[in-house]
């Protein structure tokens, strides 16, 4: 399949009304399996794409207009936002924006704001002259077009499009042959100008990869993109907790989600465009009550999903050990809610008793490419370390972490362990390497390995630990002579302040010093050790990564005398 994204540019192209105090949101799902393109196959899963979709903004409290045709198979399903269903004919649409725009009228009039979501799911393609386009079931939703009869006449205050398109059928499938990197540039640059020129209220979100597709999956049945986003936006995505999703919690959760997928034929990447006018523009806000299910701190298991009765995903969540995760849940009478091992058939009225007791489950390998997505998608946790090193790379602005709301727990008090902040970030080992000054300057320097645990404390951006490090002087004198340095230190730090990737920390504890050479062997047990450091933390090539100067010094006790010997140096550390 051909790329798809340039449609995107022209939905920022909407103008700014005025701001008012209330929100009301809608929704726009289009959903569509064909193509006008004898080449390509029809998509599989497009329409319960668009059904999914339907049935989380409407779970999320967004009124929400749903396009599909759907086969036997979603047709037999039996979901109510079905009985409403139109097919995505162009008519249907014009239709579906005349009501949006009715409506946004009248709500403009009592003196509220709107936000309208459009979703597209589907083929899309360029045509002969190279304009790209979204397959409707009877005509083409090109650049133009998807301005001047979506987005333009809307008149909403903020418009968020989220299109998961150039896809194909098949277990894990694409389409398409090899991408046009000028149209793709050609996005890049709409995206970016059209934001910052006369249409900052509104802002996309769409997936891409290195061959130009996106991708199904059977074992889901949905798009991987769109399964994703749906999880983040039913709660996986809220990582400060304050009951809404934001432009960037959303692709920093499906950056995350897609981070450890391997073997794939390419790999899949979230592009986030959020509107310049309101960068933290919620997509979706407090949730109404209804369905949900709550996974405390210190839960068992930390990868997560909720199927329905007719073994259909709902939702998937990596959870940090640390953090407490709630999902709200489409209506089903029974879920079934699993771990990698184990799992628990939970009813609607069930889940007012509190989070599941999961139970031990075979596992079932599959193909090598979808056992590509299944060990690696949603490998890697949204904890609030990868938020801050992703949002501070591509440039989104963060949210607000001083006020974490706290959504109420059904059927019982929250577990103690759960009253720790969802914001926290996680106990971390690190493995390090480090360099520096010789003990007592009898060398040109010392080298070697340490190890460190560090951990958050009850208090915002504090943290606490222990550390030990083994350092010698790899170049031996003329007399064969080593040093030798080993210590154990607790540490106390202050980590990421302002969201900042910088930290710094004091160290105190006991050391060995000894010094060896052929035929002879000395040491001072008990020295005593301190430290500061300060430095800066990250990721490179995927790996996070701890980098720190240190300043320190040893009281050490050499042949009767006891000195105060300076230490300093540098060390990088892998955080595990």
């Amino acid at each position: 399949m051909k790329k798809l994204e340039v449609l995107l540019g022209a939905t920022l192209l909407m103008a700014a009304p005025e701001a008012f105090a209330d929100t009301v949101r809608r929704a726009l799902v289009i959903a569509h399996n064909g193509s006008d393109d004898p080449a390509l196959a029809p998509l599989r899963y497009a329409d319960d794409d668009g059904v999914l979709w339907a049935e989380t903004l409407k779970r999320l409290g967004v009124e929400t207009t749903l396009l599909v045709d759907p086969d036997e198979p979603t047709r037999k399903g039996g979901s109510l936002v079905l009985k409403s269903a139109q097919a995505p004919t162009r008519a249907a649409v014009e239709q579906a924006v005349k009501r949006l725009q009715a409506a946004t009228l009248a709500d403009r009039a009592a003196g509220r704001q709107t936000d309208v979501i459009i979703v597209y799911v589907g083929h899309g393609n360029t045509d002969d002259a190279g304009r790209a386009y979204f397959t409707l079931a009877d005509a083409r939703l090109d650049r133009s077009s998807l301005y001047s009869e979506v987005v333009d006449p809307l008149g909403a205050d903020y418009v968020h499009v989220i299109a998961d398109a150039c896809r194909a059928s098949g277990v894990v499938g694409s389409r398409g042959g090899t991408p046009d990197a000028a149209v793709l540039a050609e996005l890049r640059g709409v995206l970016a100008r059209e934001q910052l020129a006369s249409r900052p209220h509104v802002g996309a979100l769409f997936a891409e990869s290195e061959d130009g597709e996106t991708h199904e999956w059977s074992r889901i049945r949905a798009g991987v993109f769109s399964h994703v986003a749906r999880s983040g936006l039913l709660g996986g995505a809220d990582i400060n907790g304050d009951g809404q999703v934001e432009y960037s919690e959303l692709a920093a959760f499906v950056a995350a989600s897609l981070h450890g997928v391997k073997g794939m034929p390419a790999r899949l990447s979230v592009n986030a465009f959020a509107p310049t006018a309101e960068p933290r523009r919620p997509l979706v806000g407090p949730a109404p009550e209804g369905p949900r299910v709550t996974f405390p701190a210190g839960f068992e298991y930390a990868r997560l999903s909720v199927e329905d009765a007719d073994g259909q995903r709902l939702v998937d969540v990596r959870r940090s050990p640390q953090q407490w995760t709630q999902i709200l849940l489409p209506p089903r009478d029974v879920y079934w809610v699993r771990a990698p091992n184990a799992e628990a058939r939970v009813t609607l009225a069930q889940l007012s008793s509190g989070t599941p007791e999961l139970r031990p489950r075979e596992l079932q390998e599959r193909g090598p490419a979808e056992e590509a997505l299944r060990r690696g998608l949603f490998a890697v946790p949204l904890d609030r370390s990868f938020y801050d090193e992703y949002v501070a790379a591509v440039g989104l602005v963060p949210v607000d972490f001083s006020n974490p709301f706290q959504p109420s727990v059904i059927g019982g008090a929250r577990s103690p362990l759960a009253v720790a902040s969802p914001s926290d970030w996680t106990s971390r080992l690190e493995l390090g390497l480090g360099a520096g000054r010789s003990p007592l300057g009898l060398a040109k320097f010392s080298a070697g390995p340490s190890l460190s645990w560090r951990t958050p404390s009850s208090m915002d951006l504090l943290y606490y630990g222990v550390r030990g490090a083994y350092g010698v002087t790899p170049l031996a004198a003329q007399d064969g002579i080593r040093l030798h340095r080993f210590t154990v230190e607790g540490l106390v730090g202050l980590e990421r302040p302002a969201n900042t990737p910088l930290f710094a920390e004091v160290g105190l504890g006991w050391g060995l010093l000894g010094l060896t050479a052929p035929g002879f062997r000395q040491a001072d047990p008990a020295m005593l050790t301190g430290h500061v450091a300060a430095g800066v933390t990250g990721r490179f090539a995927g790996m996070p990564l701890r980098l720190s100067a240190q300043v320190g010094v040893d009281r050490v006790t050499a042949n009767g005398k006891t000195v105060m010997d300076g230490q300093y140096g540098l060390e990088i550390s892998l955080r595990r």
